[in-house]
């Protein structure tokens, strides 16, 4: 298995021997100027005191990732990590191809970069997110070893059915829906008690919702693809959800209530299932590979916040503030649950946190983007 030096506690300490000479002032000197010299002791606290943090959680992502790859018996080779790099790459060259409004490319991948234009794409990606070289290096060894802990279970799940919808979805396959919106949960039960007792979804629709602009149609909205970005992620994720006919639980996006029901739906044109079949599923495989891995990345991160023992004075303060900064934003989630709960709003999707949005949306003044 990849191993870095200095992150792993069962190394064998250092063996002292009569020859060892101590390093001397002059062997730590790594710059002068005008007769100055600069040590390595002057500019190691300021590296530590700048990135060294940032740093030591990555070394501990890939030492914790290390240990989980070693009970799995999961073992990750150079030429896999080379693999991690190459698939990080590609990714990065089509991510500057323009997309249009669906999400849709309406370029060609640029698949005829050199390997020197591809390596500046790097340097300004990773000068754009303040990560070095080494660290990069790091960051492809730790997703090397999720991706190989990621695959069996994603093979799994990988069926024709999975890639059939996923072909839908990229080649844009609608959905046509209506939706009754409402201020709390106390009003959503009034819409489902009206529902129980036989009125139709558009009846309810035009006397409750309280989007007026489209009560008088029954909720309607305009046909919309899971890529469409005018629609808040958990809004197309519950309308893609349904089956023709159905009604959605309620679901709290913001601070709305909405009920949604799924009227029809509209199949891709212009692209053929069987022509598409073999790039939708490396599509798909990519795409639950990266979320596997995202997922066990966030539990690596809760692994060291539990188990993480600093001792280094600069790093342990560093931590400190890190967790104590932790700890104001769950007491933040805690009073916005309780906020919640107090206005009689639980919800079946999490709710969204963040600056208000133009919702409710409607056909005449669709949302302006989706809800980050």
């Amino acid at each position: 298995m990849l191993a870095l030096g200095g992150c792993h506690s069962e190394a064998p300490p250092a063996v002292e021997t009569a020859a060892a000479v101590a390093p001397t002032v002059e062997d730590d000197v790594i710059a002068t100027v005008r007769g100055d010299k600069i040590t390595r002791r002057d500019l190691e606290p300021v590296l530590e005191e700048g990135y060294g943090l940032n740093v030591l959680m990555t070394l501990v992502q890939l030492d914790l990732a290390e240990q989980e790859a070693a009970k799995q018996g999961v073992v990750v080779t150079p030429a896999d990590v080379a693999s991690e790099r190459d698939i990080t790459m590609n990714n990065l060259v089509r991510s500057i191809q323009e997309m249009d409004s669906s999400g849709q490319p309406t370029t060609e991948p640029t698949d005829n970069l050199s390997s020197d234009q591809q390596e500046q794409l790097l340097d300004q990606l990773l000068q754009q997110q303040h990560v070095s070289r080494a660290e990069f290096n790091v960051i492809l060894q730790v997703n090397a070893y999720l991706r190989k802990l990621a695959e069996p279970k994603v093979n799994a799940k990988l069926t024709d059915d999975a890639v059939r919808q996923q072909f839908n979805v990229m080649y844009g396959e609608k959905v046509i829906v209506h939706y009754i919106v409402c201020n709390n949960m106390s009003e959503a039960g009034q819409v489902r008690r009206d529902l129980s007792g036989g009125k139709s979804f558009d009846e309810v629709a035009r006397a409750r919702s309280l989007d007026r602009r489209t009560a008088y149609t029954g909720g309607e909205l305009p046909p919309f693809t899971l890529q469409d970005n005018r629609f808040p992620p958990e809004f197309k994720q519950v309308s893609f959800g349904l089956k023709k006919g159905e009604v959605s639980d309620p679901v709290q996006i913001a601070r709305f209530i909405y009920i949604i029901k799924l009227i029809d739906r509209i199949p891709p044109a212009h692209a053929r299932f069987e022509d598409y079949r073999d790039s939708v599923r490396k599509e798909l495989y990519e795409s639950t590979v990266q979320a596997a891995m995202k997922v066990m990345r966030d539990n690596l991160g809760r692994m060291a916040l539990d188990s993480l023992n600093v001792r280094d004075p600069i790093l342990a303060r560093q931590w400190a503030d890190k967790m104590n900064q932790k700890n104001g934003q769950i007491k933040d989630a805690d009073q916005l649950r309780e906020e919640l709960d107090r206005q009689h709003a639980p919800a079946t999707v999490p709710s969204t946190q963040g600056s208000e949005h133009s919702w409710p949306i409607s056909p005449s003044a669709p949302a302006a983007g989706a809800v980050r």
